[in-house]
Order: structure tokens, then sequence, then C-alpha cells
């Protein structure tokens, strides 16, 4: 009576089932660690590519108010490539290469001044840069 029961024929499968449940889901939590820490990469170069664009827009700022100083002629000598590194920099800097252009016409000369800006953040791996262009020119 007792050896034809179907608990009898079942006895052990709990222990199997429960093997292949264990199984299943560590290999979700490990598929759920990988995603999370590409995310985390990913986060991070985004907020490094912003600091670096910010910074290049501030360096040419910069640039541009040595260049345009307030009730003077603009400052022609201040052309030069320069270096900025801003007081909270989080591991960023940029370079500043400004030309300048005369360029004649009927009204004579003005001068125009080219400035490309070149920041760099983070280090390593995770090292972002991002490049600025900004044209200018003198008002007569």
């Amino acid at each position: 009576m007792f050896s034809n029961s179907p608990r009898q024929k079942q006895h052990g499968s709990a222990l199997i089932v429960s093997l292949f449940v264990i199984v299943v889901m560590s290999l979700l939590a490990a598929a759920m660690i990988r995603v999370d820490w590409a995310n985390q990469d990913i986060t991070t170069k985004e907020v490094l590519g912003t600091r670096a664009w910010f910074t290049a827009h501030s360096a040419n700022e910069v640039t541009l108010s040595e260049l345009f100083p307030l009730n003077q002629p603009p400052n022609t000598a201040a052309c030069t490539n320069t270096h900025f590194a801003p007081a909270n920099n989080f591991h960023c800097s940029a370079d500043v290469a400004c030309t300048l252009h005369a360029v004649s016409g009927a009204e004579g000369t003005i001068n125009t001044f080219y400035l490309v800006s070149t920041a760099t953040c983070g280090s390593g791996e995770n090292q972002v840069s991002r490049t600025q262009e900004a044209w200018a020119k003198e008002i007569q």
C-alpha cells in the first residue's frame, strides 16, 4: 500500500527543483550586476564629457574677455596659445589656440580672432576630451 503511493515515486524531486531555481537566480543576479556596472561606466563618461565641454567653453570665454577688455580697444597681444585650469578643476584642463586674422575691406582692416579650446577631463581609461571653436571680430 505504501510502496505504490505517488509520494514515494517523487521522493528527491524538490531537491532538484530547488537547485535549478538557485542556479537560475544566480545567473540572473550576475547579469544584473554586469548591466549595472556598464551603466556606471556610461554615467561616469557622460559626467566627465559635460565637465570637459564646460571647461572648453569657460576657456574660450576667459580668452575672449582678455581679447576684448571692457571700455578698451581689442588687445591683439592677448591672442596667444594659453593653458586654462579652472579653480575646481575635477582633473580638467584646457588648451586654447588663438589665431589672429586681419581682414581688409572697404572700411579698413578688421581683426578677427579664431579660438579653438580643447579640454580634457578625467584620467586613464576614463579620460574624455571636448573641443569648442569660436570666431570673434572687433567692431568699428
